[in-house]
């Protein structure tokens, strides 16, 4: 049975996808022509076959088989009819639904739903290449159980965050049929929120078809004015995050904090660049003291400073961010962290966050939080 914490975690995932969902369907899958509302939909299904990434000795009864899997696409071409369609080459985007079959009872077939984007960078006669960003949450899975399937040392939790990122190329035979070809790479993990957390990464080999069933772009529209942008920006931010006390005892969670402000530039239409300062109030960190009964708050916290990249696609920001600590109320490893990071505008200055905070590779939490920009 799940625990009231587990359910609240269900709830922020499908409320972090029901959000993004739901600008895809309000903002971006309209071209407006003539105060007229057009739709340009396009179906796809996709199959794959590939293994699982054994990146721990330990996993190597999880990588027998081979890894199958598929996915159908509900995607929206863009016509060129706001400014950044053209400057990402006409991307597609939309949701999915994906099945997994692991070809064993330890890990099962879990299921996800998903947001993509898909931004082709050469585009010519009937063929383009392109690459596929997606994020969403899985569910399904046969987490880890001490009694039940201990062999599952990978993910300790029904649902996790749900990452792909594909190389595709396909070529277009008329106007309504396309077929693709391509390499696949996802990423299953819960980011601390319960152990274990090996996560679990998959390479694979793409087939797709799709057909476009409505209203078909003859030509994009091309010549739309740039639009204008803020030279600098401010960004404060707050976050929250749960992790996991152990293997052992993974029902008990540490609740963490997380305050940032950073100071970007935008360099051109795409990016920013920018440094920013943390400050982290780490719950877990009583576990590193004998004495817990005499911890304050002062010895849970850690400062930083980073260094940021954002890549700017409409209402959506892809931030990447290298930081460093400054101060560390004990050692718990190495002195530099990354953070990735979904930010989704629904107003022009507000933004919801989600983004993983590690330590090299490893895990360290999920952050959700929202911020502004001045």
């Amino acid at each position: 049975m799940s625990s009231k914490i587990d359910q609240l975690m269900r709830i922020k995932q499908f409320i972090c996808l029901f959000i993004l969902g739901s600008f895809v369907f309000s903002n971006g899958a309209f071209a407006q022509d003539d105060n007229q509302i057009k739709l340009y939909p396009k179906l796809e299904l996709h199959g794959y076959a590939g293994k699982v990434i054994v990146h721990r000795d330990a996993m190597d009864s999880l990588a027998n088989n081979p890894y199958l899997g598929s996915e159908v696409r509900l995607g929206f071409q863009s016509d060129g009819s706001k400014y950044w369609h053209s400057l990402y080459n006409y991307p597609i985007f939309g949701i999915g639904f994906y099945s997994a079959n692991f070809k064993n009872r330890i890990i099962g077939k879990p299921k996800a739903a998903f947001l993509f984007m898909e931004l082709p960078f050469i585009r010519r006669n009937g063929n383009f290449l392109s690459t596929s960003w997606s994020a969403g949450t899985t569910f399904g899975i046969n987490e880890y159980d001490s009694i039940s399937n201990p062999e599952n040392v990978a993910i300790g939790s029904d649902m996790n965050v749900y990452v792909d990122f594909s190389l595709l190329y396909k070529y277009k035979f008329n106007n309504r049929w396309e077929l693709g070809a391509g390499a696949k790479f996802q990423h299953f993990s819960n980011g601390a929120y319960a152990y274990p957390n090996l996560g679990l990464n998959m390479t694979s080999a793409v087939l797709s078809i799709a057909y476009s069933p409505g209203t078909i772009i003859k030509a994009f529209k091309t010549g739309v004015t740039p639009e204008k942008f803020q030279d600098i920006e401010i960004i404060p931010m707050v976050a929250c995050s749960w992790r996991s006390k152990n293997k052992l005892e993974s029902n008990i969670r540490y609740f963490n904090t997380t305050t940032s402000i950073s100071i970007n530039k935008r360099i051109n239409p795409k990016r920013t660049i920018g440094v920013g300062f943390d400050h982290f109030y780490q719950g877990y960190l009583v576990e590193y003291y004998e004495d817990i009964d005499k911890v304050t708050d002062k010895d849970l916290m850690s400062y930083a400073g980073f260094l940021a990249s954002d890549m700017v696609v409409d209402r959506f920001r892809l931030a990447v961010q290298l930081g460093f600590y400054m101060h560390r109320p004990v050692d718990f490893g190495l002195f530099f962290y990354q953070r990735v990071a979904l930010r989704f505008y629904p107003v022009k200055k507000l933004f919801f966050n989600v983004s993983i905070k590690a330590h090299a590779a490893k895990a360290e939490f999920v952050e959700w939080g929202m911020g502004f920009n001045f």
